[in-house]
Order: C-alpha cells, then sequence, then structure tokens
C-alpha cells in the first residue's frame, strides 16, 4: 500500500505537470475579472495621466509651401538659339538636394540668426502652458515668484556674439524694470544695459544688442548660443523637402515646430534662397560669355583699325586702284568666309565649355569649321594669279573687310547676351508662401489619451497576472485530493465574521484592544449570531464529517491544527463546538491550547485570568479553570498567562491526565492547537487525540507548506483524518466561481 509520503510527492508531482502543460483560459479571463478593481484604477490612472500630458503638452504646428521649377528655363522671344545653350535639365532629386545643402540652410541661418535661441524661463510643468492660454495684449500677472514669464514676455536680440572659446554656464537676461536688462553667466552677472545699446560685458567675450524687451521684473530668458553647423544640420533635419506627385515639378517644402512665426520665417527664407540661387546660376553661363567677349571686342577693335589704317596708306600712296567685278566678287566671298571662320573660332571657346570632344554637335561644329577653311583655301589659290598691286590691295581690304564684319558681331552678340542676363527668370517659381495649418499636428489628443488607456490597461494586467503568480496558496479544493487529504469541508468566507475579525485578529497591539472590546460586547460566535450564514451551513456539514470520522475513534478527542497562522483555526473550532453543543444533550470541552498567542477568550467574551498554563503547571485543579459560555453544554479551557516553557509543560504528566479526566466527563474534547510549522506542540498534542484535523486557508497555504505539515505530523505517528477549507471566496478564476456554490442559499420561510 502507498505511504502518506509516497502520496504527498506523487500528488505534488500531478499537480505541478498540471499547471505546467495546461493553460486555463477560462482561469485567465477570471484572474482578470477578479483583478477588475486594479484593472479600472491603473486604466483610469493612466487616462488621466493621459489627458493632462494632452493637456499640458506644447502644442506643435505645421507649416508648408509650394515651388514649382522646370527642366529648361524660358526661352526669351528673338533670342531662342542663345538661350537654348545657357538651359540646365535638372531633376526633382536634384534640385531637393540643392534645396537642404549648406548653401541654401547656411544663409537662411545667417539671414535669421537662428544660432542664437531665447526662451523665456516657465514656471516647471504648467507654466508653458498658462503662457500659451494669455492671448490678451500686454503681460501676464505674475504667480509663485517674478523670475518666471506668465505670458506676453517679448526678448528680440539684433546682435548676440560670444568671443573665444564656448560657454559652458548658462546664459540668461534679466529684466530689469524698462528698457534696463542684465546678463548673467551661470551665477555672475557679467552686463547689464539697456534697450537700443550695443553692450561689452565686463571680460570682452560678450557682445550684443537688444532691440526689444517687454516683461516683468526679474523675469529671466534664457540663451542658447547653438554652432552654426549644428544649427544648419538641425533645420536639415526638421525641413521636410518632397516633390508633389510623380514628375510634377512641384516641390512641397513642409516644417513642424512649436513657434508658428519661426517655421513660417524659416520656410521663407528657404524658398526665397533657393529661388534666388537658382536665377544666379542660369545667369552664370551669360554672365561667363559677357566676360569673354568683354576680352576679345577690345582686341579686335584694334586689329580693326590697324587693317583700316594700312589700307587708308597704300591707296594714297598708290592714287587708284581699280579691282575688276570678278576680283571684288572674289573679294566679297572671301571676306564673308573669313569672317565666318573668324566667329566660329570665338564660339568654339563658347561650345568647349557646353560639350565634349567626342559630342555629336562639337564634332559637327569642327566639321563645318574645316569645309570653311578648305572654301578659303580653295579661293586664295585662285587668287594668287593677279597682279602684286592687286593681291595686295586685295589682301587689305580683306583684312578691313573681314575685321569689320568679325567686331560687329561680336558687338552684337554682346548686346544679345547682356539682354539675356538681365531678362533672366530663372526655373523656379514660388507658387505658395508659407502658411500654418488651422490646428496643432501635435499632440493629438485623442489617441495619447487611447494610448495612455490602453497602457494603463496592460500595466493592470501585468500586475493582476504577477499578484496571481506570486500567491501561491491553494485556490482549488482538489489540489488536498491529489495529495491523499480528504477534504471534509469547504468553508466559504463570512462577510460578517470577517468584519468582526478585523478587530479581533491581527497584530499585538489591535488584539488588545479588540479584547477590551470584547469583554465588554460578550465576544463572537457566528453560529450563535448569525446561524443562517453560509459559513455556518458549510461547518454543519463538517459537524456530519466529523460524527463519521470519529465511528472508529479510540477516544473522543479531536485535534484542530493548521500548517501556518492566519487559517481562521479558532473560527472553525469555536464554532464548530457551539454547533456540536446546540444539538442538546451532549457536553463540549473546548480547550485553547495555543500556549503562546490563543485568543479563545476572546470570542467567548471572557477575561484572559488563568487557564490551561496554570492546570499543567500544577497551580489549580482543571475543573475550577473550566468556564461556561453562552452556549447551552459548552464550555471552555482558556490558554491562561503565557509560560516560559509550554512545550516542556504539554510534554508533562499533567496534561495527559488532564485529557484522560476531561474525556471522561464531556462527550467530545476539541483541541485549538498553534501551527505545526510554526512550532512542535501540535506534534506533542496529537499523541492524546484519535481524530485530527488541519485547516488551510483560501489563497494563504500552498500546497508544500500542506506537505510539511502532514510530513511532520507522520514523523509523530499521527494521522490526519481530513482538511477543512476555510475562507473560500467567490472568485471568477476560482474553483467555486465553475460550480456556482455563492449561487445557493436555502433560507427558512421565517
Amino acid at each position: 500500500m502507498m505511504s502518506q509520503d509516497s502520496k504527498i510527492n506523487s500528488g505534488l508531482n500531478a499537480t505541478n505537470s498540471q499547471f505546467d502543460d495546461e493553460i486555463d483560459l477560462g482561469k485567465l479571463l477570471g484572474t482578470l475579472i477578479d483583478g477588475r478593481i486594479i484593472l479600472t484604477v491603473c486604466t483610469a490612472l493612466f487616462a488621466i495621466l493621459g489627458f493632462g500630458f494632452g493637456l499640458l503638452a506644447t502644442p506643435v504646428y505645421l507649416a508648408d509651401a509650394l515651388i514649382q521649377y522646370e527642366d529648361k528655363a524660358p526661352s526669351i522671344p528673338g533670342f531662342d538659339d542663345m538661350s537654348q545653350i545657357f538651359s540646365a535639365e535638372s531633376s526633382s532629386n536634384t534640385e531637393i538636394e540643392i534645396i537642404k545643402s549648406r548653401l541654401v540652410i547656411g544663409a537662411v541661418v545667417d539671414e535669421l540668426k537662428l544660432t542664437v535661441d531665447v526662451t523665456p524661463r516657465y514656471f516647471p510643468l504648467v507654466g508653458a502652458a498658462i503662457a500659451r492660454k494669455h492671448s490678451s495684449a500686454g503681460l501676464a500677472d505674475s504667480f509663485f515668484g517674478s523670475s518666471y514669464a506668465w505670458g506676453g514676455e517679448e526678448l528680440e536680440l539684433d546682435t548676440f556674439v560670444v568671443s573665444g572659446s564656448p560657454i559652458d554656464d548658462e546664459i540668461f537676461l534679466v529684466a530689469e524694470g524698462g528698457p534696463r536688462y542684465s546678463v548673467w553667466v551661470g551665477d555672475k552677472k557679467t552686463a547689464e544695459g539697456s534697450v537700443g545699446e550695443n553692450v561689452v560685458s565686463g571680460d570682452q567675450r560678450i557682445e550684443l544688442k537688444v532691440t526689444n524687451l517687454l516683461a516683468h521684473k526679474g523675469t529671466e530668458f534664457e540663451i542658447t548660443i547653438t554652432p552654426r553647423q549644428s544649427a544648419i544640420t538641425k533645420i536639415q533635419k526638421d525641413l521636410r523637402v518632397s516633390e508633389k506627385g510623380k514628375d510634377t515639378g512641384i516641390i512641397v517644402l513642409a516644417m513642424e515646430g512649436v513657434s508658428q512665426e519661426r517655421i513660417t520665417g524659416v520656410i521663407d527664407a528657404v524658398s526665397a534662397n533657393y529661388y534666388f540661387q537658382n536665377i544666379q546660376r542660369m545667369a552664370a553661363e551669360a554672365e561667363k560669355s559677357l566676360e569673354f567677349l568683354s576680352e576679345q571686342i577690345p582686341r579686335v577693335k584694334q586689329e580693326l583699325l590697324n587693317s583700316e589704317i594700312a589700307l587708308h596708306e597704300y591707296r594714297a600712296e598708290r592714287s587708284s586702284v581699280d579691282l575688276s567685278l570678278e576680283t571684288q566678287s572674289a573679294l566679297q566671298t572671301l571676306v564673308q568666309i573669313e569672317a565666318d571662320i573668324s566667329t566660329m573660332a570665338i564660339g568654339e571657346a563658347e561650345i568647349s565649355r557646353n560639350f565634349t570632344s567626342n559630342h555629336p554637335n562639337y564634332i559637327s561644329f569642327r566639321r563645318q569649321q574645316a569645309n570653311l577653311i578648305g572654301q578659303r583655301d580653295k579661293l586664295l589659290k585662285k587668287l594668287e594669279s593677279l597682279p602684286d598691286t592687286q593681291q595686295v590691295i586685295l589682301r587689305l581690304m580683306r583684312d578691313f573687310e573681314v575685321n569689320q564684319g568679325i567686331y560687329l558681331a561680336l558687338q552684337n552678340k554682346f548686346q544679345e547676351l547682356s539682354v539675356i542676363k538681365a531678362s533672366t527668370v530663372g526655373s523656379v517659381r514660388i507658387l505658395d508662401k508659407a502658411q500654418v495649418s488651422g490646428d496643432p499636428v501635435a499632440p493629438k489628443r485623442a489617441l495619447i489619451l487611447i494610448l495612455a488607456s490602453l497602457l494603463g490597461g496592460m500595466l493592470g494586467m501585468m500586475i493582476v497576472f504577477a499578484r496571481a503568480a506570486l500567491k501561491r496558496g491553494v485556490t482549488d479544493p482538489k489540489v488536498f485530493d491529489e495529495i491523499g487529504l480528504n477534504v471534509q469541508a469547504i468553508v466559504p468566507l463570512s462577510e460578517t465574521e470577517a468584519l468582526n475579525a478585523s478587530r479581533t485578529k491581527g497584530s499585538s497591539l489591535r488584539r488588545s484592544t479588540s479584547q477590551k472590546s470584547l469583554d465588554r460586547d460578550g465576544g463572537f460566535i457566528l453560529a450563535q449570531h448569525h446561524p443562517a450564514d453560509l459559513s455556518v451551513e458549510a461547518l454543519r456539514s463538517l459537524r456530519t464529517s466529523l460524527h463519521f470520522a470519529m465511528l472508529g475513534a479510540t477516544n473522543n478527542v479531536v485535534m484542530v491544527t493548521s500548517a501556518n497562522p492566519g487559517v481562521g483555526k479558532s473560527f472553525i473550532t469555536s464554532n464548530l463546538a457551539a454547533l456540536i453543543a446546540s444539538q442538546g444533550g451532549k457536553r463540549i470541552l473546548l480547550v485553547d491550547s495555543d500556549l503562546r498567542k490563543g485568543y479563545m477568550h476572546s470570542r467567548f467574551g471572557l477575561e484572559l485570568n488563568v487557564g490551561l498554563s496554570e492546570a499543567l503547571a500544577g497551580a489549580a485543579e482543571w475543573r475550577d479553570l473550566v468556564r461556561s459560555t453562552s452556549v447551552d453544554g459548552l464550555d471552555v479551557m482558556t490558554r491562561g498567562a503565557v509560560p516560559s516553557n509550554p512545550s516542556e509543560l504539554l510534554m508533562g504528566r499533567l496534561f495527559g491526565d488532564f485529557i484522560h479526566q476531561a474525556s471522561e466527563e464531556y462527550d467530545l474534547i476539541i483541541l485549538d492547537t498553534p501551527p505545526i510549522l510554526a512550532v512542535t506542540d501540535p506534534a506533542i498534542i496529537g499523541v492524546y487525540a484519535a481524530t485530527s484535523l488541519i485547516i488551510a486557508r483560501f489563497e494563504l497555504c500552498s500546497v508544500k507548506q500542506i506537505s510539511s505539515a502532514l510530513r511532520r505530523f507522520e514523523l509523530s505517528g499521527i494521522e490526519i483524518k481530513g482538511l477543512v477549507f476555510n475562507a473560500v471566496e467567490k472568485k471568477s478564476s476560482g474553483y467555486y466561481y465553475d460550480y456556482g456554490y455563492y449561487n445557493y442559499d436555502y433560507n427558512s420561510d421565517n
């Protein structure tokens, strides 16, 4: 036959295996229902915090602007070919990178002085929110000290320069009343001055000029200096640039910030600087060509003058030289060819900057140039047959007319490029200036409230599940069956008893005060005052079970014990004794065997004078120490004074004699003992009891504690007949939720 210890071990293994392998979703749901108060409190608390955060958080606004760019600059009427040379194709990605470049953003930082940031000092947590609510003109009233800003404060700096190495300490500007102010670095005043003055600090490191100051006397403004590159990087990070649609040529500039004036100013400055750099970029090519022509025109003009003088002198020397019609026609053709060759030579420098030598346009240009040179050479060879005089005059006239044609062509081209430069409009157009959206884009109060509530609910669930996991107490009485213990009764928690127990049991201080009140009130026995209570009905079933359990017992002594304190053992014994005595015709003796902390006298409203400890010490006859109660047939022996050696007294001969004599005079003796895991007294007392019951409390006693208690009794040769599961609460995750124990109540018609 399997021993008690084997049963306990197998039961523990089966229990652990069941807990490890199964996940009871119904129990999890029940656990959440049981912890609904925690869930509600956590959810409500986080919802309140989220609502408060949404109210106090600084609103963030969004400003945006629209820019249109074109792949090519618009042509100028009358100069389509020239404009085509200086047009430049671009893509949206290229333009976006140009907008976010240091070239553009750096100019914005310098223009708006974004390296210097001025912030009023607000009252912690709520000061900024209060200042934002101030909408009327002028300054808001000051609260909680004059150093804080409460709304309406203004400070504008025209100049703020820090020389040398950066200053690590905080820099503050303090309003001194009217236009006066002072500058503080840390806790040291470094400068003071008035609005409109150029002020230099005593150490010559800070130079500033305030253009506007509106604040109460003593109001502080924090001045933050940001390195230029850091300011550029921050703008590049905050500025969102994207193309609206695909290949639309519309660029959207957007930026979020807490200051509407600042974000609109930044976006407008970015748009303007991008626009101006685009115009400068488009006009740069024409500027280069004009510079080239400005260098060539004086040289060609000088050559024209030289050729004109040479031709005039030769004619004056030779009087008159006539050319035949054929020679004059050849001269005109040669002059035109020379002019074209010279013009192409000048244009080659221009085209070489736009195309490589392998480009088809450049190759075609070289072919045309070679063709003209070939025609010129043929014509010159033909004219070699003319007389010397005609050849000289022909050469001089050719040089003059060629230089004259080149000079006029250069002048015309210079005028054309000047018009192009003056008429450059760029490939960018600002469609919409920066405008702030009506409502803040953040914080999203509804979303914050929902997320905060969800977070609170999740935290509440974690707390509920953590408490359930940390609670090792038994909630299902079937666990005791698995370790070989018969559950004799399941006693539900009585609200009436719990209310009275809060006065009668707890710390020693509370017990001393409750004792006086109970002595004055006459004690409290639930079975006597509230016989229809569900707990009393469960104790009646225990009375029946105890009757059948004692049929084969060797004596009429019952020991009631527990594994740990606080399980309601005295409640069970006192009410059980009262119920058995109420049957009539029986004499019941209830003995408080807890010589250390017993308080059975309090339940019956008796004074703690003498009791069991005096009887075991031989100071009095036990019969003289027995006291009657208000329940007919029920006598009580209290514990008496706390002895110094309770275990030795219980092991003495007098305790055995007392049990033997009392069992002959009474129909039933119930011994209320201390917890077995705390002291060894129950192992001593249990030897004299033929029937022993152990009490376990709902959610308080663990399986290991009960198992350890059973092992100790087994080592002492004491058999535990059964277990009473006490103070069972109605839990959605508990045993009695499944079986509907609390749904049944059987009352009399009266």
